[in-house]
């Protein structure tokens, strides 16, 4: 008779006060007191791995509209994965959403709640004295522009998956570039199209999306315009430039080392790359800043949605951490 594996990781309710309503964490620990234990105990993580920095846990950031599990439960399984390696890992609702307290709100609101998560954790475990804010998606853009607007010293390192940039006009162009494009060098295309079984409308669509691409959004004037006339230190005082400006000061600025994650099967990490090549200014030569490890999933989806891919990111992500600096 096969006798039931003890869990790798133990999960406790974290109660996170934000302005006077009540939030929703979820926290994965290692089961273990040793950490080669819980390294053993999980199959997702490499044994070669040193154990993590003391007092280093990950705040998952979940992106929105959706609530702490995720799709396909990913972030309850990035979470468990983690602690089993040693790594604890708070995931929480951030207001207006899943069972926390509070009205619905965007990515570009939730800084006083990343905050009010670190207090509650730190409070009720002081050990904890440093965290890495993960996100994938526009949870990634929140990390972004946490660092940039809080400038917290607790904060000591950034896994960002996916990160959103979207624009009307980035959307655009990275359908151009990586679906139109590609299209049209394909001789099935053309055959379709003069055998009429390609419609005028699909052509139609194709010329509003070359138009749209080499237009010059309004919020991206707007953002070079406040930008210009209050300059950088300025902005971030009250900082109404466009979102994109401020992640691209957050990722400039941010001292610690950052991971980023991308799948070569997503919209959203295209337009991103084509933010950093072709944003501006502000975005020239972020890739290539010091502390910046880029780590590429040619064949993934944007959520990581198979075992295989889950696996890797899960692995990237308890390596990364295990590198990042202990507290002082």
């Amino acid at each position: 008779m096969n006798t039931p594996s003890t869990p790798a990781h133990r999960d406790s309710v974290l109660r996170i006060d934000c302005d006077g309503q009540a939030l929703v964490g979820l926290l994965s620990e290692p089961a273990f007191a040793s950490a080669s234990a819980s390294v053993s105990a999980s199959a997702s993580v490499s044994a070669a791995m040193a154990t993590p920095g003391p007092g280093t846990g990950v705040l998952l950031i979940v992106g929105g509209p959706q609530y702490r599990v995720g799709s396909h439960r990913q972030f309850t399984l990035l979470g468990r994965a983690l602690a089993a390696a040693g790594v604890p890992c708070l995931r929480l609702d951030y207001r207006g959403m899943g069972d926390a307290q509070g009205d619905q709100r965007d990515f570009e609101q939730v800084d006083a709640d990343i905050a009010a998560a670190i207090d509650a954790w730190q409070l009720a475990h002081p050990s904890i004295r440093r965290v890495v804010l993960w996100g994938l998606c526009d949870a990634a853009s929140a990390a972004l522009l946490y660092v940039h607007r809080r400038r917290d010293p607790r904060v000591a390192g950034l896994c960002l998956a996916n990160p959103w940039v979207r624009t009307a006009t980035s959307l655009a162009r990275a359908q151009v570039k990586h679906y139109y494009l590609d299209r049209l060098r394909q001789p099935a295309f053309w055959r379709k199209l003069l055998s009429g079984r390609v419609g005028l409308g699909a052509v139609r669509e194709l010329l509003g999306k070359l138009a749209q691409s080499r237009a010059t959004s309004t919020s991206a004037n707007a953002a070079n315009a406040a930008k210009a006339a209050g300059g950088a230190s300025a902005a971030r005082a009250a900082d109404t430039r466009h979102y994109t400006e401020q992640m691209a000061d957050g990722l400039r600025a941010f001292g610690g080392p950052v991971l980023l994650i991308l799948s070569g099967k997503d919209v959203c990490a295209n337009e991103f790359l084509d933010r950093c090549r072709d944003g501006g200014p502000a975005w020239q030569g972020l890739l290539d800043r010091p502390g910046v490890r880029r780590e590429d999933l040619p064949d993934a989806d944007h959520t990581f949605s198979t075992a295989a891919w889950r696996a890797h990111v899960e692995r990237l992500t308890a390596a990364f951490v295990r590198g990042v600096p202990a507290a002082a």
